[in-house]
C-alpha cells in the first residue's frame, strides 16, 4: 500500500508543477526563465519516477504496462519536439506557435495523469481483494 501513497503523492506533485508552469507562462514574472526551465525539468522527473514505481510496485499486467509505456512514449516526443521548437534561451512565452506547443505537452501531461489515477485506484482495489 506503501507504494500507493508514493505514487498519489508524485501524482499531487505533477499536478503541483503542471499547475505551476502554466501560471508562469500566463504572468510572465520577472524570473520566468529560471522558474520555467526548472519546473518543466522537474515535471520530466515526475513521470521518470512515476513510471518506475508503476512498474515496480504495482505489478502490472503486460496489457497495463503497454499502455502506460505508450502513453509515456507519446507524452516524452510531445514534450522533445516542444523543447527543440522553444528552447529557453529564446523563448517568448506569449507567441502563437509556443501556446499551441504548450497546450498539446499540457493536455499530454493530463493524459499521463489519467491513465496513472486508473492504475493506482485499479491496482489499490486489487491490492485490497488479495489481502
Amino acid at each position: 500500500m506503501s507504494q500507493h501513497c508514493v505514487l498519489v503523492a508524485v501524482l499531487k506533485e505533477l499536478d503541483r508543477l503542471s499547475f505551476e508552469l502554466r501560471s508562469i507562462v500566463e504572468h510572465q514574472p520577472e524570473d520566468w526563465k529560471k522558474s520555467y526551465a526548472s519546473y518543466r525539468r522537474q515535471l520530466g522527473l515526475c513521470i521518470t519516477e512515476m513510471v518506475n514505481l508503476a512498474n515496480h510496485d504495482l505489478g502490472l499486467s503486460r496489457r497495463d504496462a503497454r499502455v502506460l509505456k505508450a502513453t509515456v512514449e507519446l507524452c516524452r516526443a510531445k514534450l522533445a519536439r516542444h523543447q527543440e521548437q522553444h528552447p529557453i534561451e529564446g523563448l517568448v512565452l506569449d507567441g502563437p506557435d509556443f501556446m499551441a506547443s504548450f497546450d498539446r505537452v499540457h493536455g499530454c501531461f493530463i493524459e499521463f495523469k489519467t491513465v496513472m489515477q486508473d492504475l493506482i485506484e485499479r491496482y489499490e482495489v486489487d491490492w485490497k481483494i488479495a489481502v
